[in-house]
C-alpha cells in the first residue's frame, strides 16, 4: 500500500500527455479517462494486475496467453527472468509444434537450473485449420524462380511488402514483454525455423540493441538488406542448423545466409546434419548449451 502511495504521489506531478504515454507504454487504454485522476487509477491498476499477473505464473511448466493479440505458448525457470527467447515457427504450421523446444530445454537441459523465459509465438495469418503464416508466401512461384535462376537467385529481390508490418507487429510484442520483466533488449534471443527464422533473422539484424544471440533453423539469404544489416550487429552470436537432404530450403541457402552474417563479422556457429527440413535432436542440445553460455 505504501509504493501505491508512492507511486500516486509521482504520477500526480505529470501531465495529463505523460500519463497518456505511460499507459500507451503499457498497452492500456485510456478511453474513458475523463479527469487526470481518472489516468492515474488506470495505471496504477494496470500496474498492480501486472504484478498479479507476474505471481501466478507456473515455473517449469508449459502454458498459454494473450500477448499483444499474439497467441503464445510460454514455459519460464523464475519469475525474474534474466533472459527472454522468442521462438518463431515455419510455414504453414503454428506454435503448439515449436513448443516443444521450450519444454525440452527448460525440462530437460541445462539451462533449466538459470533464470529463462521461451515464448513460442503464433504467426498471424490463418491459412487454415492449425496453420499460420508470418507473410504469404506463393511456393509455387518460388519454385518456378528456382528453376529459372538456380538456388542463388531463389529469393533475390522477394521480400513481401507484408513482411514489414508482421515484424513491426512482433517487435511490438518483444518490446512489451521486455518492459514486463524489466529487462534490455539485450537479453533477447531471436529463434526461428524455416520462414520463422527469416523473422528471427530479420529482427535480430535490425534490433535497436545488439541481441544476445540469433538462432536459425533451415534458414536462407532470405532478404538483399541483410548484407548490410549484418555489418552493424558485428560479432553477433549465430546458431545455425540445416540439413543436407533439405529439399524445402536447400542446404546451398543456408550456406549462403551463413557466408553473409560471417563476412559481416558475426559469429556463425554452422552445423550441417545428415536429414531433410527439421530441427535435429542435436540442433536443441547445442540451444540448451548457447542459452546456458548466455548467463
Amino acid at each position: 500500500k505504501e509504493s501505491i502511495f508512492i507511486m500516486a504521489e509521482e504520477l500526480s506531478s505529470k501531465r495529463v500527455g505523460e500519463l497518456k504515454a505511460i499507459l500507451k507504454e503499457m498497452n492500456v487504454s485510456s478511453s474513458g479517462c475523463i479527469e487526470k485522476k481518472d489516468l492515474i487509477e488506470r495505471i496504477l491498476k494496470a500496474r498492480t494486475d501486472l504484478e498479479e499477473k507476474k505471481k501466478n505464473i507456473p515455473l517449469k511448466k508449459r502454458y498459454q496467453e494473450k500477448i499483444n493479440g499474439f497467441d503464445v505458448y510460454a514455459i519460464q525457470t523464475d519469475p525474474k527472468p534474466e533472459l527472454l527467447v522468442f521462438v518463431f515457427h515455419g510455414f504453414g504450421a503454428n506454435a503448439a509444434n515449436l513448443a516443444d523446444i521450450g519444454d525440452a530445454v527448460i525440462q530437460q537441459g541445462k539451462v533449466g537450473s538459470k533464470k529463462i523465459r521461451i515464448v513460442t509465438v503464433e504467426a498471424p495469418i490463418e491459412l487454415g485449420p492449425e496453420s499460420y503464416a508470418w507473410w504469404p508466401l506463393d511456393l509455387q512461384e518460388l519454385f518456378q524462380k528456382m528453376m529459372i535462376t538456380g538456388v542463388e537467385g531463389l529469393f533475390k529481390g522477394s521480400k513481401p511488402k507484408e513482411m514489414d508490418s508482421t515484424v513491426a507487429a512482433v517487435r511490438k510484442l518483444i518490446d512489451s514483454e521486455a518492459k514486463r520483466f524489466g529487462l534490455p533488449l539485450s537479453k533477447v534471443i531471436y529463434c526461428g525455423f524455416s520462414q520463422g527464422s527469416w523473422l528471427a533473422t530479420q529482427l535480430a539484424l535490425t534490433a535497436k540493441e545488439m541481441p544476445s544471440a540469433l538462432v536459425a533453423f533451415s534458414s536462407a539469404l532470405y532478404c538483399d538488406e541483410w548484407k548490410e544489416k549484418a555489418v552493424e550487429k558485428k560479432g553477433l552470436k549465430v546458431l545455425q542448423f540445416h540439413g543436407k537432404a533439405d529439399f524445402v530450403l536447400p542446404f546451398q541457402q543456408g550456406q549462403m545466409l551463413k557466408d553473409c552474417l560471417e563476412k559481416a563479422g558475426c559469429t556463425v556457429d554452422f552445423n550441417s546434419f545428415q536429414g531433410a527440413h527439421t530441427i535435429p535432436e542435436e540442433g536443441v542440445m547445442k540451444l540448451d548449451e548457447l542459452l546456458v553460455s548466455l548467463f
